[in-house]
């Protein structure tokens, strides 16, 4: 009996050891995640942006309005009418970060449209897309955000106007992301971040990279703000590799390309 007792000890012992371990680690990856994204991500307090578009209008022979206008693959020619559109990529970004906070967080994250959150400004977000989202317009407005600004259709910086980052020629078949995070000056204790990219496989690329590569963004920016540039292959988000990459404005204007 003694030796039977004693078996049960030591695995209850070391079962309790490991639930410790594994305890001590959960805290160690929460520690790390909002070192990255922020206290209000773990409180449900992080909203997912996305950008609502507007159908374009369209009329038939006679002149008259046409609302369905929307086709979808398979249907065998059925059309659809929508208020309000949401592009893919951006869909496919909202997967890729939502299931991040689920897993490292144990929490939830609260998706809104730009529309929707208007001019708040008193909340953590990543907004998704570049110029077509109010809410990444409002980051790059912000005097928190020493790093870019948006000229001419190029990214460039704000120390000296030179460019950073412009399109890719279609020929090369390749997408530019940026990841880009400030403390608002109105609110120094929130967390604003954006996705978005030339195009869309940028911008939900850009989203893969933080939701899949935030260890990386952690071991060099630590709560920093911070500035990250992906290079991605049209349509593979996975393939998404950082090209240029700062936390200050003078780590930035090392790589400007122009």
């Amino acid at each position: 009996m003694t030796d039977v007792t004693g078996g049960i000890g030591t695995g209850l012992a070391t079962r309790g050891v490991w639930e410790i371990s594994k305890a001590a680690l959960k805290k160690l990856l929460s520690w790390r995640y909002r070192r990255v994204f922020g206290e209000d991500v773990f409180e449900g307090n992080m909203h997912l942006v996305y950008a609502l578009l507007n159908p374009p209008k369209a009329v038939n022979t006679a002149g008259e309005p046409v609302k369905h206008i929307f086709s979808k693959p398979g249907n065998g020619g059925g059309l659809f009418s929508i208020s309000e559109a949401v592009s893919v990529c951006e869909v496919r970004a909202v997967t890729y970060l939502a299931e991040s906070v689920a897993s490292n967080t144990r929490s939830w994250v609260a998706l809104r449209s730009a529309k929707e959150l208007g001019s708040k400004l008193d909340l953590s977000y990543i907004s998704l897309g570049l110029m077509s989202n109010d809410k990444t317009v409002d980051l790059l407005r912000n005097d928190g955000n020493l790093f870019v600004a948006f000229k001419d259709d190029r990214i460039v910086s704000k120390l000296s106007g030179r460019t950073i980052i412009a399109p890719a020629p279609e020929s090369q078949k390749i997408d530019y992301g940026m990841i880009l995070k400030i403390h608002p000056t109105s609110a120094r204790e929130r967390n604003w971040i954006c996705c978005g990219g030339y195009g869309e496989w940028g911008t939900s690329g850009a989203a893969w990279y933080l939701a899949r590569r935030w260890r990386d963004i952690r071991k060099k920016f630590g709560n920093r703000p911070f500035i990250v540039f992906v290079q991605v292959e049209d349509g593979r988000d996975e393939s998404a590799n950082d090209i240029i990459n700062a936390g200050t404005v003078e780590e930035l204007e090392k790589q400007a390309r122009g």
